[in-house]
């Protein structure tokens, strides 16, 4: 099933299944996993559209699911106390996030804000779960591409804070 808007739900037919399984196999992050299981996979994913300035989710919310963007952008940002902005990324067609949801049911560590009009592609722990509890084999492939995916965005986070160390050595 797809979701459209809030409370508006329409079932998947195939052509739509080959779309998201079209979108999913031009990922890397799936780039390991053959038809079948990719097609069982794409199965679980629901898609979502936002318009320019929505909110997909908010920072310390319950983070339940990983998102792909499939048009548009999103911005990841942080939300100060006095409702100020400060963006640390603008993602685009083909990126990931909210991927430490799929690990543990923690608080979302940013605000994620549809930065144009966009569609996106989301997973709900559970059914991944699920997924590569029965697919053992394949689990192991895409949690691989997990931890790199987790490994390189700590090492970037690493290097913007070993700047901003060294910037305010200065100050």
């Amino acid at each position: 099933m797809f979701k459209l808007n809030e409370g508006d739900w329409w079932v998947m037919d195939n052509s739509q299944n080959d779309f998201v399984l079209g979108i999913l196999a031009e990922l890397d992050f799936f780039s390991d996993l053959d038809y079948t299981s990719l097609s069982q996979l794409s199965s679980l994913f629901e898609e979502r559209i936002f318009n320019y300035n929505d909110r997909i989710f908010e920072e310390d919310s319950l983070g339940q699911s990983m998102l792909v963007i499939i048009s548009g952008e999103v911005r990841i940002t942080q939300i100060s106390e006095d409702s100020s902005e400060e963006a640390l990324i603008i993602l685009k067609k083909g990126d990931l996030f909210g991927e430490m949801a799929l690990i543990e049911e923690m608080p979302r560590s940013a605000t994620a804000i549809a930065h144009s009009n966009c569609v996106i592609l989301e997973i709900n722990r559970d059914k991944f779960v699920n997924f590569i509890n029965k697919n053992p084999e394949n689990g192991v492939k895409i949690l691989w591409k997990l931890t790199k995916t987790l490994s390189s965005r700590l090492r970037e986070t690493d290097n913007k804070l070993k700047t901003f160390i060294s910037l305010s050595k200065w100050v």
